[in-house]
């Protein structure tokens, strides 16, 4: 896989910086910031030293588990609880939902109960007795819409219709040379976390310590709280790994209060982890989105005109909304949407929320306009985007990557080529809006010369736990080896939720301050013993000295004696000005596509992605080779399916429920690029979203079938293919 970075070449509009930020700004030639560092945690992940909350065993402790119902949707007339508490092992048992509550999806929860041992709580499981009242249930987007369907939720099985509306649509239109007419989908998929939702629940009196698998040690610990109505000090919420959240991971679910009442119930530790069909479940999704669209595009190439009914679910009493037309200019466009409430299991955020599918929807409608107009798809872009973007450079990204990827050699709509495989080339972009959220830092100096950094943020696997130490050392100008961190614990100093590419962004600040206060409060001890002004000191390679008089100075060990019995010890919180907002990129897919069979390989992916300035490049373009990754399972393989006369799930497995193998990964180029003087922003979420569509348009070069719906399972491109050739409809 091969690496780029480049060097960023605008400005770009920013907060106004604090008088903190000015003083602590980036450092303009860095030793360590930008470079590739190995993940500090590495080997202790690949060693199984690491240790996840699944990992987590405590003395006495025995196994929860939550009874779930196996109906869509269903009324609660009785539970029987005594086989299940007369059941060897049992130490606590209570009703999740009560005799007359209502279940709204297979797999909500009804019961909780925990063991000794891990089969005596699933025997006992299997001894409470629920008897339910079937109720009609709704399965899928269609059947929600109909002003005849039941109504199943209580304030109606949609929300009201939200409208968007600009300039003049009927004026659009008659402007238009050409006209696309199509309707588009995308589908619901899980998070398929490696590392399944759960915790282990502690009591020592009326004090909680909870190891939970979360992305927001400090958020949960407030939600556990304000669940069982204790104070917030009364929470210690632990999270050293996580094997992945995505979004599914930000709240407090029953998970985690089953776990805490289980506990406080038996007295004794519980631990209650889903397995991989609660996973499926009950363990989040990305909500389906469904647009009609009428769009229109000039003569010339410029778009005229856009008009949208949209829908979506996210299940049970969820929004599914998704941005639209996406970053193209349209200057008349409306645009009517509505969530749909259907009895399927709860969507959570997931990476770059709403945006994969909004980029699908406009991406390959923006193919499909280019096609009409005779145009290439680059052209037709490029004549379109945003006119003033500070802080986007999609026209040059787009530029730099047709020559990087060959974009020149891209043939017409459908491969002439003879024989069943074709291949074809399709472009796609992404924004995203990152920057930082308030959060703390504290950072202890003592004699012995030890650097402790200690942040309640917690390492998602995405490179926090590196990161951390990499700004302290960076800034005090030591190795890297020579900091300790400590995250994942609400005992430490605040920081936000993990999510939304905003926790490095978030933490960065508050640490590069930190070490800087720190720093300066130790010049200001050694500054009289070497005779020069503490403003006149720096640090080097593990040194302090004189930035005239370099000979003038003293290592940092023998700095830090001069501390005594009295440490420094300060606190740095985040402040703007060492972070920004907006990130964009693009992508270019090449595919091969067996128009006998409908399999679609992807050859190679080239990502050109802004993340502002580049900490540790390694771990960037890790992030942007794992966007790219899951998005390609979406495009291609990923498919919650759900019966229709039952609602329940048939793919609740790895066994059908399709993930890609080693073999499915393309070859994958990564350009990243580094804008030091943006600050930092993030770049967790902005690669995942133009995957899909570029896959989708690279499959419409090759075999000239528009497929405009995902996942691109071969039956449907073979079903496209066939239409196609008989002039029917396309998918």
């Amino acid at each position: 896989m091969a690496k780029q970075d480049i060097p960023g070449r605008r400005p770009t509009t920013q907060q106004v910086p604090a008088e903190a930020a000015k003083t602590y700004a980036w450092p303009s030639s860095p030793k360590l910031i930008g470079t590739s560092i190995m993940r500090i945690d590495g080997p202790d992940k690949v060693t199984g030293r690491a240790k996840y909350t699944f990992d987590i065993a405590r003395p006495g402790m025995i196994y929860g588990k939550l009874i779930r119902s196996p109906h869509a949707h269903a009324r609660i007339v009785s539970i029987n609880l005594a086989p299940a508490r007369q059941a060897p092992g049992v130490k606590a048992v209570f009703e999740w939902k009560s005799a007359g509550s209502e279940v709204m999806y297979q797999g909500d929860a009804v019961v909780a109960i925990a063991a000794e041992t891990e089969s005596q709580v699933n025997d006992a499981a299997r001894l409470v007795r629920i008897e339910y009242e079937i109720l009609p249930h709704l399965i899928n987007e269609t059947q929600g819409l109909k002003p005849d369907a039941p109504r199943v939720f209580q304030d109606g099985n949609t929300s009201s219709s939200s409208l968007q509306e600009t300039g003049d649509l009927d004026a659009g239109f008659k402007a238009a040379a050409h006209i696309v007419e199509a309707e588009y989908s995308t589908h619901v998929i899980t998070h398929v976390c490696l590392e399944s939702h759960g915790a282990v629940c502690e009591w020592d009196g009326d004090n909680l310590t909870a190891w939970v698998s979360t992305q927001g040690v400090h958020a949960t610990r407030q939600q556990i709280a304000r669940n069982l109505k204790i104070p917030e000090t009364n929470v210690r919420v632990i999270c050293d790994h996580m094997g992945g959240g995505f979004g599914s991971k930000v709240a407090a679910d029953a998970p985690i209060i089953a776990a805490a009442r289980l506990a406080k119930e038996a007295g004794r530790p519980v631990k209650l982890m889903l397995d991989r069909k609660e996973e499926h479940l009950d363990g989040g999704n990305r909500p389906s989105a469904f647009a009609r669209v009428r769009a229109g595009v000039s003569v010339d190439g410029m778009l005229t005109a856009f008009e949208a009914t949209t829908w979506g679910t996210g299940g049970a009493g969820q929004a599914a909304n998704f941005p639209l037309p996406y970053i193209y200019q349209f200057p008349n466009r409306r645009r009517e949407h509505t969530n749909v409430y259907i009895n399927a299991g709860l969507q959570r955020p997931m990476r770059a929320p709403g945006h994969p599918q909004g980029c699908f929807v406009t991406e390959v409608l923006m193919d499909e306009l280019a096609d009409r107009a005779n145009m290439d798809p680059l052209e037709l872009r490029l004549k379109n985007l945003p006119p003033t973007a500070p802080d986007a450079m999609w026209r040059e990204y787009y530029q730099m990557g047709a020559e990087r990827f060959g974009w020149d050699r891209r043939h017409p709509t459908g491969d002439p080529t003879p024989g069943p495989i074709k291949t074809g080339m399709g472009i796609s972009a992404n924004t995203w809006g990152g920057g930082g959220r308030a959060g703390n830092a504290h950072i202890d100096i003592l004699s012995d010369g030890s650097v402790t950094v200690k942040c309640g943020t917690q390492d998602l696997g995405t490179g926090t736990r590196t990161i951390v130490p990499l700004i302290a050392a960076e800034t005090l100008g030591l190795p890297l080896t020579a900091i300790t961190a400590e995250i994942g614990d609400s005992a430490l100093p605040f920081a936000g939720v993990s999510g939304g590419s905003t926790a490095t962004a978030g933490v960065g600040p508050a640490v590069r301050i930190a070490a800087g206060l720190a720093r300066d409060a130790l010049f200001a001890r050694v500054a009289p013993t070497l005779g020069v002004d503490p403003e006149a000191l720096v640090t080097n390679n593990s040194r302090i000295q004189s930035k005239d008089t370099p000979s003038t100075g003293m290592s940092w060990k023998d700095a830090c004696k001069l501390l005594g019995a009295e440490p420094i010890s300060v606190d740095g919180q985040w402040e703007p000005g060492l972070s920004s907002v907006n990130t964009s990129g693009v992508q270019f897919a090449e595919v091969a596509v067996d128009i006998d069979t409908g399999i679609v390989k992807v050859k190679r992916i080239l990502a050109i992605q802004d993340c502002g300035l580049v900490l540790d490049k390694l771990t960037t373009e890790s992030q942007v080779y794992g966007g790219v990754i899951g998005s390609l399972n979406f495009a291609l393989f990923e498919n919650r399916l759900l019966d229709q006369r039952t609602g329940q799930m048939v793919n609740p497995n790895m066994e059908s429920y399709l993930l890609g193998s080693m073999a499915d990964i393309p070859e994958i180029d990564v350009v990243v690029v580094d804008q030091p003087e943006r600050g930092i922003i993030g770049v967790g979420e902005p690669p995942t979203v133009p995957t899909a569509s570029a896959i989708a348009n690279a499959v419409r070069n090759a075999t000239g079938a528009t497929i405009r719906s995902l996942p691109l399972h071969p039956d449907r491109v073979l079903a496209a293919l066939q239409q196609t050739k008989t002039g029917g409809a396309t998918v």
